[in-house]
């Protein structure tokens, strides 16, 4: 309980100037837990930049138990680069069965957004296999995130062509 009040009662649009929390009410909800007992799900991160087909997903296994991490570019191969740490000597995953379900279903969420990151669980091992929505998000661990080598920072950042909108419509400026 602790921990939930200190997070409805930290404005994160002032602490990070994650400018799309601005103007949310904080609130608390509750997610079915997606373990099946022996195994957390995969998660799949895909980092889009205007819904080009250039895309890196971010591969998180072993969340909870011996926690990896691995940068894929769109043909799974190792990306050149990693997010806090050297992604080079990481070995590649097994490519999923259902790959390019999860990338048509990441770039449908992304059309709206210059630059999305779109979260997927992948379970396998749920019947009949369970593909499960995380999260949409626009600020990669808030932009704090070193990237390795640090020459890719620019090399990202040129991908994102921000495109301005007036936030009292739905229409670009």
């Amino acid at each position: 309980m602790d921990k939930l009040t200190t997070h409805l009662n930290t404005n994160f649009y002032t602490l990070y100037r994650e400018w799309h929390y601005k103007d949310i009410e904080p609130r608390i909800f509750v997610e079915e837990m997606l373990l099946d007992g022996t195994k957390d799900p995969d998660t799949y991160k895909f980092h889009i930049f205007q819904g080009l087909e250039d895309h890196y997903i971010q591969l998180t296994a072993d969340r909870f138990t011996n926690y990896k991490r691995t940068i894929l570019d769109k043909d799974w191969q190792l990306a050149p680069f990693g997010f806090l740490y050297d992604n080079a000597n990481n070995p590649i995953p097994p490519k999923p069965s259902e790959l390019e379900h999860l990338k048509r279903l990441a770039f449908m969420l992304s059309q709206m957004f210059d630059y999305v990151r779109v979260d997927l669980y992948y379970m396998p091992f749920a019947k009949g296999q369970k593909i499960v929505v995380g999260e949409l998000t626009f600020t990669h661990a808030c932009g704090t995130e070193r990237l390795v080598p640090e020459s890719w920072d620019k090399k990202l950042g040129n991908m994102w062509q921000h495109t301005s909108y007036n936030r009292g419509s739905d229409e670009a400026k």
